[in-house]
């Protein structure tokens, strides 16, 4: 991730589990030492002592939560909006205080009633918070509830805004974008959009929709590492990459019907709104279908050093056809069909 060029990898609570905070403390100075660009910061609950483990591990800042919405209020805490502001308030101050940098994040933001939010905000601004996220914890909001709630907040307070976006309704993405055009300075990220239930919005999908937009949005990424970052965490976690991920899913690039084979051989445009070799990746016509198409074939043809007249290629073409429809096929049985077959001498209509 930090060869790809992510500003800030945000990692567990140095209390979660028994080894955390060495782990965490090993991570930080590696990363040191390697002159990483990404700085890192440490989840952690409004609580100080877990703030001091946290700060401890050397790590840039700390990202500091608590739920704000009536639904946790009641279920997870316990503390009325005030309460959450005034202890909120505190950590961010101590963690100010230690110079580090301080973000709070307002958990379940979009069920949370506008006015309190407000009120929390207003006391988080005063004491100087860097950073305020709001997380859509329950994946429920809408590109538009997202987009007018945070470009409230982006208008009227100091601090930078961040978007922490749930795909429970298969909105995490489209609701990224809207949290951006609002104003919204950082958006959280998964590789492959693992997380919480459905995850969150994915890595390759918030690059996919921004390339789309504006390549030179992604000056900054190193584009080439993505697909690279999608292949380790899948095998690492024994998982394949999800067939419809933007950008490094297995087909991504392929074409297979006929009149889409023809058109990117003419230009790559046509069905394309991302270019594969931006990304390290190649691009890949399938004519081992029974729905492929006679300009596939000829390109394959040419692959192999061979020239067929327009009859012959359309003969080939038909028997790939027919092949593919009994059984699947390879593309070594294409490359059979097509070199075993055997011209037609056809009569010259002039002779």
């Amino acid at each position: 991730m930090a060869r790809f060029g992510v500003e800030y990898i945000e990692v567990g609570s140095p209390v979660s589990y028994p080894t955390a905070q060495e782990e965490l403390t090993q991570l930080v100075t590696s990363l040191e030492q390697k002159q990483a660009v990404s700085k890192v910061l440490v989840h952690c609950r409004c609580n100080k002592d877990d703030v001091d483990k946290a700060l401890q591990t050397g790590a840039y800042g700390i990202n500091l939560f608590m739920g704000t919405s009536s639904f946790l209020q009641k279920a997870s805490h316990g503390k009325n909006i005030q309460e959450v502001a005034k202890l909120a308030c505190q950590m961010v101050e101590y963690v100010k205080g230690q110079g580090r940098f301080a973000r709070f994040g307002a958990e379940d933001a979009f069920r949370t009633d506008l006015k309190d939010l407000l009120y929390i905000c207003a006391a988080l601004d005063e004491v100087g918070v860097d950073q305020v996220d709001f997380p859509d914890t329950v994946g429920g909001a809408t590109p538009f509830q997202v987009y007018d709630r945070l470009l409230e907040f982006t208008k009227r307070f100091k601090f930078k805004v961040e978007f922490h976006g749930h795909n429970d309704t298969g909105c995490a993405v489209a609701n990224a974008h809207a949290a951006l055009e609002a104003g919204t300075r950082c958006i959280n990220v998964t590789v492959l959009g693992i997380g919480e239930r459905n995850g969150i919005c994915s890595l390759s999908g918030l690059v996919g929709r921004l390339y789309s937009l504006d390549k030179s949005l992604l000056d900054h990424y190193n584009l080439w590492e993505l697909p690279k970052v999608d292949k380790l965490v899948a095998h690492m976690l024994g998982v394949p990459i999800p067939h419809d991920m933007p950008v490094t899913a297995p087909n991504a690039f392929t074409h297979k019907a006929g009149i889409h084979t023809k058109a990117i051989l003419q230009d790559s445009q046509a069905y394309e709104v991302l270019r594969p070799e931006d990304f390290g990746i190649k691009r890949t016509l399938d004519i081992a279908s029974r729905i492929t198409g006679k300009h596939a074939i000829a390109a394959r043809i040419g692959e192999l050093g061979l020239t067929l007249e327009d009859q012959d290629i359309a003969d080939v073409t038909e028997m790939v056809r027919q092949a593919a429809g009994l059984e699947p096929i390879s593309l070594e049985n294409v490359d059979l069909i097509i070199k075993s077959h055997k011209p037609k001498i056809r009569e010259n209509p002039g002779s």
